[in-house]
C-alpha cells in the first residue's frame, strides 16, 4: 500500500504540472470555485489519465478532487483545504510558474524520480501524506 502511494503521490502532481500555469485554476482554488479539467501525461512511460476537480466549500474547508489512472491502477484523492492551507498551494504554484516563465525552465514529468523534487509536487505531497487533509483510495 505504501509503493501505491508514493507512486500515486508524484502521480497527481503530473497532473498538477498541466495546472501549474492556468491562471483560471489558480482563481479557481483562491476562491474555491467549481472547477474542472481533465487531461493526460507520460511519466517512466506509461500513460497517466487524470481529473482534476474543485467542488467549493464544505464546513469553511474548500474540497478538492483528484482521480488518477495509472498502469491498470486507479486512485481517488479527496482534499478539504482550510483558507491558510489554499493560500500556501496558490502562492507556490504561481511563484513556480513565474520561475518557469522567466527561466525557460521545462517541467520533466517523464520519470517519477524527476517530479519527486519539484517544489509544487513538495507542497501538494505536504498535505497529501496528511490524513486529517487528504484520504486517497486505491483500486486495481
Amino acid at each position: 500500500m505504501k509503493k501505491y502511494f508514493i507512486v500515486f503521490t508524484i502521480l497527481i502532481f503530473s497532473s498538477a504540472f498541466s495546472l501549474a500555469d492556468d491562471e483560471a485554476f489558480y482563481s479557481a482554488l483562491q476562491n474555491c470555485k467549481a472547477y474542472s479539467n481533465q487531461g493526460q501525461t507520460n511519466t517512466d512511460g506509461n500513460n497517466v489519465v487524470f481529473k482534476s476537480q474543485i467542488l467549493g466549500w464544505e464546513n469553511n474547508k474548500c474540497t478538492y478532487k483528484e482521480s488518477v489512472s495509472f498502469a491498470g491502477m486507479d486512485s481517488c484523492t479527496i482534499c478539504k483545504f482550510s483558507k491558510d492551507q489554499i493560500n500556501e498551494l496558490v502562492t507556490v504554484m504561481r511563484a513556480y510558474s513565474t520561475v518557469q516563465k522567466y527561466s525557460g525552465e521545462i517541467v520533466d514529468t517523464s520519470s517519477l524520480s524527476a517530479a519527486q523534487n519539484n517544489p509544487v509536487v513538495r507542497v501538494w505531497n505536504k498535505y497529501l501524506s496528511d490524513p486529517s487533509v487528504c484520504n486517497i483510495e486505491f483500486s486495481k
